[in-house]
């Protein structure tokens, strides 16, 4: 979902690369309601033997973290009403014996997603994909219950798109089941303007969220269940 496309505005920007190793973003929520805040590389030049792996704090716990590298590629956690969000995004080398001129730039969006506008959005708007047999695979949901606390619940999975300018988001679906034990999660796709090369490609989606106690996930995509898996606890 790109920025400020109505149900996400664009809060923060930076980058990393030749502009610096490390970028700080910061973003507190205000209003009555839980937002998604999403981490998104939008535009990357940067070199292949370099990464630019995130971080997404909530009130200073870390809630999720990835690999960015890619465009378009992003990592996202639901906040509560008055939270504060830190996004560290640093670039490290990743060994891969490439070598470039020049180190090139990964430019880096913090967005504020309305999740009620979001998991309602009609699939046949312009930029929105609707598509039967979607493909996905590896997931894996937890609840971190180590110390300290509070507990934290994630989930992380991967989804096949048709080429990369298409976004990947991971919302709760609205309105939930009528048991609280299962969290019922939706896939939305959303193709970016431009000209794309068309292949097939992985997006990593993750959710996380503080106090969030499940015994298993179902996540949809349109009326049709992806993925039905338990969650694990970690002690």
């Amino acid at each position: 979902m790109s920025a400020d496309s109505g149900a996400c505005t664009s809060v923060a920007r930076g980058g990393v690369g030749e502009s610096g190793a490390s970028a700080l973003l910061i973003h507190s929520i205000k209003g009555p309601h839980s937002k998604m805040i999403v981490l998104r590389n939008v535009e990357s030049s940067l070199c292949p033997n370099t990464w630019a792996l995130a971080s997404l704090f909530v009130n200073g716990t870390p809630m999720a973290s990835g690999n960015i590298s890619t465009e378009g590629s992003s990592i996202q956690v639901e906040v509560s009403a008055g939270g504060s969000v830190a996004a560290l995004i640093q670039a490290v080398p990743n060994f891969n014996r490439v070598s470039c001129v020049r180190l090139g730039e990964a430019s880096i969006d913090l967005e504020e997603c309305d999740l009620v506008s979001l998991s309602r959005t009609n699939e046949t708007q312009a930029g929105v994909i609707s598509t039967s047999n979607i493909v996905t695979r590896d997931w894996y949901a937890w609840n971190n219950t180590m110390p300290p606390k509070p507990d934290q619940f994630h989930l992380v999975g991967e989804v096949q798109v048709p080429n990369p300018g298409v976004d990947v988001v991971l919302l709760p679906r609205i309105p939930q089941g009528i048991n609280p034990r299962i969290l019922l999660m939706e896939i939305h796709l959303h193709q970016r303007p431009g000209i794309w090369p068309q292949f097939v490609v992985w997006k990593p989606v993750s959710y996380s969220k503080v106090n969030g106690d499940y015994d298993s996930v179902r996540v949809f995509h349109g009326n049709d269940l992806v993925v039905d898996t338990p969650v694990e606890v970690v002690q």
